[in-house]
């Protein structure tokens, strides 16, 4: 019955499923432990418990769930922007951003159900949003205060494709407001706000009459002209026979201008042209079948009046029937894209009801101009082919564009090594097959994390060098437990340490500590202190202390009422003086004179709350008329909701004469736990059965504050014999607590 001194100083397993805990022969196993709530696993392997989080404001209807959606112009300039049934408002350094007194809040057109499906990709100060239901939208800032959301005027595309039908349009003018006329059942009273692709020009439906009549807005394009189809005058117009031989304007002739230069500016594939020319012979509304850059081509066999080479005559694009039109590709009837990205200086758009496989490219560095061409710059539209038609759900962007679709996982790129994308080299192939949810992943360096079709698998989507291709490994498969319930939102955090954060379907924080590079992925829990408090969203910004900020909305049950509240994790670095260490939640900090009764606590009414007073424990009060009245006068008082942070062992397989120490006797008559910067602990063999350990000594008196604390805590072990040989470590006072190590004294009695 030998004692043994065993070490356990690396956490960086996290929390495992209990379906790990007879596999003592993974190394993964000594590096991890039953229970880790409400501690931040540390990438270098000890446990930090989490900060506590302030609250910031509630939610302008408590009634109603809200969306935090996070706006980055840089590292310095970081917003969180609140979104609501039909507005959002903004929040910056730790505040509501305000105008005049009163919260900046902007009218959107997205409801309370639509929040879920929300989608963004930001440039600068301009954030692109798209949801399946709306037309995509872009949130502008001009200033700290003056905020606008419009909708993305999409004035040349992206359009379907060309016509097939003999169904015919015809518009009754070239600028302004025209009527459209079909010569079929064609439109939809969906269609208002649809574009129409008309000869050479886009008009956008702005009244539906009937199903074959619709009035249109011509729209102002790019080069400044408002005409579906542009009329020259003869004083600038010379026919130039492309065939030496023939004495008429024919399909292979050139049309040049009073210099001499090729005239293509308006001239498209599917326009009709008309000659002034009264001859007899005279064919009108021939039909231009193809424009290069030295010939316009007209229908073969037909020409028109027969004129000198060199006359100058009237061409005009008429405005006939023309069965080559072609409609907008977002609609209501359609449906609208549902992921939205920026890759290579392009905006892209995926996924519509009527084409949800289709990629849609903007022109290089015009984010909304989509119209295609052959030119590397112009748009293009990309329908990924594969099996099963699968609905594109998330779109991330990295040296390639990774796509994420209900069935599979894709990446586009351009066919050529290190070659920008253009129309005529666009390429896209799939990786994995295992399916993505409809959450908007997660960039972490050069990997990024999406969560799996039936959101209980986070996957980490990286390139391999061995498989020439992407992989998509399971981040969850040592702590699948902790997921299996269901994920609904995630954010990312930078810095301090990499650390991914996952909403849980029922309020509980799931997250990941996350070094790739370290190989470390470990998983713990944090429980938000207070009744019934549920988390229901999550979101990130860079922070002003090198430290990435982790905003949360916070479902409470305060007085009896339903509450929303918008809270915010504070520092993680609180420095070296106790009396900054913040472990509460939902709460308030007051600074000032020696004070005795401490108000401004109006949102815990009712509530018990625990108080750090001058980097003491106080005893807990309840809050009453949004006040609590101390023991003790303070100048400093930290004021919140208690949380617990705990962590429980495995079962201890070291210390047997004969091997494994698993299902024999064991007694753990000492614990020795190195901490960091600590105040206050409890150890025991539960929950139940804890030891408070001692951190005040004779030289400090009652309700002054005890000086952090880094080094060995050894407590004399109660436990009796038993074959498990789990140790519990908690810390539910407001005060601060990281553990390096743990080193129990085993011994273990072979059978």
């Amino acid at each position: 019955m030998p004692k043994v001194t065993l070490s356990k100083s690396n956490f960086t397993a996290g929390e495992l499923t209990p379906r790990l805990f007879g596999r003592t022969d993974l190394g993964r196993y000594d590096n991890g432990a039953q229970t880790i709530q409400n501690f931040l696993v540390q990438p270098h392997g000890g446990l930090s418990r989490r900060p506590g989080t302030k609250f910031v404001r509630e939610v302008k209807t408590s009634a109603n769930e809200v969306r935090l959606i996070p706006f980055q112009f840089n590292v310095e300039q970081a917003y969180i922007l609140e979104f609501g049934n039909n507005y959002f408002r903004i929040y910056k350094d730790g505040g509501i951003v305000v105008s005049s007194g009163s919260p900046v809040e902007v009218a959107t057109p997205y409801s309370t159900s639509d929040l879920a499906g929300l989608k963004f990709a930001q440039s600068a100060d301009i954030m692109f949003l798209v949801h399946p239901s709306h037309a995509p939208r872009k949130i502008t800032r001009t200033d700290h205060t003056a905020w606008t959301i419009t909708e993305v005027d999409l004035q040349r595309g992206p359009m379907g494709d060309t016509n097939l039908t003999t169904t015919t349009l015809t518009a009754n003018g070239r600028t302004g407001a025209v009527t459209v006329t079909a010569s079929a059942n064609l439109f939809a009273s969906t269609d208002v706000g649809r574009l129409i692709k008309l000869h050479h020009g886009f008009a956008k439906i702005t009244i539906f009459t009937n199903a074959t009549t619709v009035t249109a807005a011509v729209q102002e394009l790019q080069d400044g002209r408002t005409e579906l189809a542009p009329e020259y005058t003869a004083s600038t117009i010379s026919f130039h026979e492309g065939d030496p031989d023939s004495t008429g304007l024919e399909h292979n002739d050139r049309i040049e201008d009073s210099d001499g230069n090729f005239v293509v500016q308006g001239f498209q594939k599917g326009m009709r042209i008309t000659s002034s020319s009264t001859s007899s012979n005279n064919k009108s509304a021939m039909l231009i079948v193809d424009v290069t850059d030295t010939v316009i081509t007209l229908a073969p066999g037909v020409d028109l009046a027969a004129e000198a080479a060199g006359s100058n005559k009237t061409l005009t694009g008429d405005l006939i029937a023309d069965e080559n039109f072609q409609l907008g590709a977002f609609s209501s009837t359609t449906g609208f894209p549902r992921a939205v990205a920026f890759y290579e200086q392009r905006l892209v758009f995926g996924g519509t009801a009527s084409q949800p496989q289709t990629l849609f490219f903007s022109q290089g560095g015009d984010f909304e101009n989509f119209e295609r061409g052959t030119d590397a710059d112009d748009g293009l539209i990309y329908t990924i082919g594969s099996n099963e038609v699968n609905v594109i759900r998330y779109l991330a962007s990295g040296k390639n564009l990774l796509v994420g679709t209900s069935g599979g996982e894709f990446v586009v790129r351009a066919s050529g090594f290190d070659e920008p994308l253009k129309p005529d080299n666009t390429q896209i192939k799939q990786q994995t097959t295992y399916g993505s949810a409809d959450i908007q992943p997660m960039q972490v360096g050069n990997a990024t994390l999406f969560l799996q079709r039936a959101k209980r698998k986070l996957r980490e989507l990286v390139f391999s060098n061995e498989s020439d291709s992407f992989v998509a490994p399971d981040m969850t498969i040592l702590a699948e437990h902790i997921t299996e319930g269901g994920i609904k939102e995630f954010a990312y955090q930078q810095e301090p340490d990499s650390v991914a954060w996952t909403v849980r379907n029922d309020g509980v924080l799931a997250c990941m500590t996350y070094r790739r590079e370290e190989q470390v992925v470990a998983w713990h829990r944090h429980i938000i202190g207070g009744t019934s408090a549920v988390v229901e969203n999550v979101a990130t910004i860079p922070g002003d202390l090198d430290e990435d900020q982790v905003w949360l909305v916070v479902k409470r049950t305060i007085n009896g009422a339903t509450k929303r509240y918008v809270e915010v994790m504070t520092g993680f670095d609180f420095g070296s003086d106790v009396t900054d260490a913040f472990f509460v939640d939902s709460g308030l900090t007051y600074s000032g004179s020696a004070a005795t009764t401490i108000s401004g606590l109006d949102h815990l009414e009712g509530e018990t709350v625990s108080i750090l007073a001058d980097g003491a424990a106080h005893p807990d009060k309840v809050v009453s008329s949004g006040a609590v009245t101390l023991d003790r006068s303070a100048t400093k008082a930290h004021i919140g909701l208690a949380f617990t942070s705990k962590v429980e062992t495995l079962r201890v397989d070291q210390g047997s004469a004969t091997g494994s120490a698993q299902g024999k006797t064991k007694r753990i008559s000492e614990v020795t736990v190195r901490l960091f910067r600590s105040v206050g602990m409890k150890v025991g063999t539960s929950t139940s059965e804890l030891d408070i350990v001692p951190f005040r000594s004779s030289a400090n008196a009652m309700g002054s504050a005890v000086s952090l604390f880094t080094g060995d805590k050894t407590v004399e072990f109660r436990g009796g014999f038993d074959e498990d040989a789990t140790i519990v470590i908690q810390q539910d006072q407001p005060l601060p607590m990281t553990i390096l190590a743990i080193f129990p004294t085993v011994s273990v009695f072979d059978k």
